[in-house]
């Protein structure tokens, strides 16, 4: 089962499958409180984690994040953005312009002070060209990482991750369920996954894939391989013990890994942040034979 984004009036004339329908398949999201709890969450975890440092270097960018969506907000207009079958915010559907240009500059910004590694990347930024900047960009949102330097991917990402969550949350389609073999990509934008997160309140025990650019949640049933769909053999691995909050699920069909985070055992869980957090996790699972089928947008290297 994947996801298509339709316009608001024609959702009554699908015909779903009725228990679906129950389902809030997909949840926009919510730029103005979304960064600040992630970065909440990333100084709480630097408290005790081996990777403080780098942990508390997150959490600024995602203050910075939060100052952008308070003071320098975006309006677009995305009418014609839902007449075809392509996710509304993919490359492919709506061209990247250069504004997230402006948000990248205030993020390098955010820097005055800081390590050599960090002040050398920040630099190789600020003297690239439009195009240059531009060019990087569009090979990250076509998945092609390796064209570009881990370290500036953070700070190309996060500039264009609080531009399209902002866009995403101004959507006004709603979701429907279809047949598709690329349920594990973003239905809102086409990119992929950080984790899945088991959710809380009304929505409890529902399993949801976070997206690692638009931040939008997107519903995937649970004890399934959220890369092929394979139901059987499904591994789960975690540092402490079976009521672990995080844990990898792994599946020996595809040999392909996501963290799967369980709000119910911790309702304080960020997505991104707790996905940083766990990265010894990661390195546990990957000597198992598994490799991991999404991304960190803090962990491109």
């Amino acid at each position: 089962m994947g996801i298509k984004i339709i316009p608001q009036e024609q959702l009554e004339q699908q015909t779903v499958n009725s228990v679906i329908r129950q389902i809030p398949l997909l949840f926009y999201p919510s730029p103005k409180t979304l960064y600040i709890h992630r970065a909440e969450r990333l100084r709480f975890l630097a408290k005790e984690s081996t990777f403080s440092d780098y942990l508390n270097f997150c959490a600024t960018i995602a203050e910075q994040q939060a100052n952008i969506v308070k003071q320098k907000p975006i309006t677009v207009d995305l009418t014609n953005i839902l007449n075809n079958d392509q996710p509304p915010l993919s490359i492919n559907n709506f061209p990247l312009t250069n504004s997230w240009q402006d948000y990248l500059a205030t993020i390098l910004d955010t820097f005055p002070t800081t390590t050599l590694q960090i002040k050398q990347v920040i630099e190789q930024l600020q003297q690239n060209s439009v195009e240059q900047l531009q060019n990087k960009a569009i090979y990250l949102l076509k998945g092609e990482f390796e064209l570009v330097e881990g370290n500036e991917s953070v700070f190309i990402w996060s500039a264009l991750s609080v531009y399209y969550s902002q866009l995403a949350s101004q959507i006004k389609g709603k979701a429907i369920a279809e047949n598709t073999n690329k349920h594990w990509y973003c239905p809102v934008c086409s990119s992929m996954p950080v984790a899945s997160v088991i959710q809380l309140g009304n929505n409890v025990g529902l399993r949801y894939l976070h997206c690692s650019l638009c931040e939008s949640e997107w519903y995937v049933p649970r004890v399934k391989c959220t890369s092929c769909d394979n139901m059987k053999d499904i591994q789960y691995f975690s540092l402490d013990n079976e009521l672990s909050a995080t844990k990898t699920e792994c599946c020996e069909a595809c040999c392909s890994y996501l963290k799967i985070l369980d709000q119910d055992k911790d309702p304080h869980i960020e997505v991104i942040a707790d996905d940083i957090a766990s990265l010894i996790l990661d390195m546990k699972t990957e000597e198992e034979g598994f490799a991991k089928s999404g991304i960190n947008p803090f962990v491109f290297a």
